[in-house]
């Protein structure tokens, strides 16, 4: 199998290309990648932008919690893809935005159907343990300040939700660097 080119190669190759043909190559990706499409919007619009972005990925990820025909459980894969595709284009307080809300809507439809199962809560609280991680080592105390309201709101859902998700939204909660002085 022949190997993908490294960005080095990439680079050299697109260096020997006339502007005209970089143009028609970042036009065709453009086209055909809805990815690259949000990639080249988000460098050329800027942040409102990326903004409407994260607003479209949370419909699609309450959809996927959510959906109008309720026959299946939530698509984690999907809501976590939706994350990870978000990752290229996002700043990391939106990224962090997202992630909050996924966990967010596992638990509301807990709250609204009822206890599920132990897997269910693993997902959830996997994905609020990697928010809980970045936001400590990445984070401000000015960014904690924009989600501790839904950080607190979701302390206050998730009590009393069995399989040990409860406990734990709580305990990794309280291990937020700018939490503690509060306990």
């Amino acid at each position: 199998m022949i190997k993908p080119m490294t960005i080095k190669e990439l680079k050299k190759e697109l260096k020997k290309l006339e502007q005209s043909e970089l143009i028609e190559l970042i036009s065709g990706l453009y086209k055909t990648n809805d990815n690259v499409k949000e990639i080249v919007n988000v460098k050329f619009i800027g942040e409102k932008y990326q903004e409407e972005l994260l607003e479209s990925y949370k419909e699609k990820m309450y959809a996927e919690f959510f959906p109008k025909n309720m026959k299946t459980m939530p698509s984690f894969k999907s809501a976590k893809e939706m994350i990870t595709e978000f990752k290229s284009i996002g700043r990391f307080k939106m990224i962090l935005d997202l992630m909050l809300y996924y966990v967010e809507c596992g638990d509301e439809f807990t709250n609204e159907f009822g206890d599920i199962d132990g897997p269910f809560y693993d997902r959830l609280c996997s994905l609020y343990g990697q928010f809980i991680d970045q936001l400590n080592s990445k984070g401000t105390e000015d960014l904690y300040l924009k989600f501790k309201e839904r950080i607190e709101s979701l302390i206050t859902s998730s009590s009393g939700i069995g399989w040990g998700y409860g406990d734990f939204i709580y305990d990794k909660s309280y291990e937020l660097n700018w939490i503690q002085e509060e306990r």
